[in-house]
């Protein structure tokens, strides 16, 4: 009677106290209720100072921090991604904020203007890799869309139609309306200001959260 017994067990390893090294990884397989990719623009631009020293890209970091927090603390996988005219960091979606706080720590110097469609497909790659009940690009920019509107437009159109939602925040009115093209999501796209950014940002991801408790 040893033939129905299982030869082999495939499981993250895990000791009940103090936790194993695999706890990020059992902590992912269970936590998996929704993902959100966090679009910072790191274009030249945001090296502006309103008059204080402090740059704007140094105000939108401190609110990327904030929101990957308070994503995680809600239950969202969090993932980030630098964009300027290209893709100049990633980190994928995941429980752990260890990688996207250390692209966040070495933004800058990027330079260039803006091109949202990389990063956008980027963001939507990552989304799609994962098994999850909301999945988010959350997109900040001091812009415009850049060279290849268009495509954005359509990329933004096709990942809606795989129930991707997008929210964006421009810092500004007219980069608020810019963005505006590419959000699907029913939430209007937000209007920041240099002094309210850090803030402004971080409250991406709590109505993220919110809407996500309330359904």
């Amino acid at each position: 009677m040893t033939g129905w017994m299982k030869k082999s067990f495939s499981a993250e390893g895990v000791t009940e106290w103090p936790p194993g090294p695999r706890l990020a990884e059992v902590t992912e397989r269970f936590r998996s209720g929704g993902a959100v990719v966090l679009l910072l623009d790191v274009s030249g631009s945001m090296t502006y100072t309103d008059g204080d020293g402090v740059t704007n890209l140094e105000r939108a970091v401190r609110g990327c921090e904030s929101f990957i927090d308070e994503a995680i603390d809600g239950g969202y996988q969090t993932g980030l991604v630098l964009w300027s005219h290209d893709v100049q960091a990633t980190a994928a979606p995941s429980f752990d904020p260890s990688t996207a706080r250390a692209r966040l720590a070495a933004a800058g110097g990027y330079g260039g203007g803006t091109n949202v469609f990389p990063a956008l497909a980027e963001a939507g790659r990552m989304l799609m890799q994962l098994d999850v009940d909301d999945r988010v690009i959350a997109v900040f920019g001091d812009g415009d869309l850049g060279p290849r509107e268009r495509e954005a437009v359509a990329l933004s159109r096709s990942l809606a139609a795989q129930g991707v939602r997008i929210i964006t925040l421009g810092l500004g009115s007219q980069s608020a309306e810019a963005l505006s093209v590419i959000a699907t999501d029913e939430t209007p796209t937000a209007t920041a200001s240099s002094t309210t950014l850090s803030s402004d940002i971080h409250r991406m991801a709590v109505g993220i959260v919110a809407r996500q408790h309330r359904t």
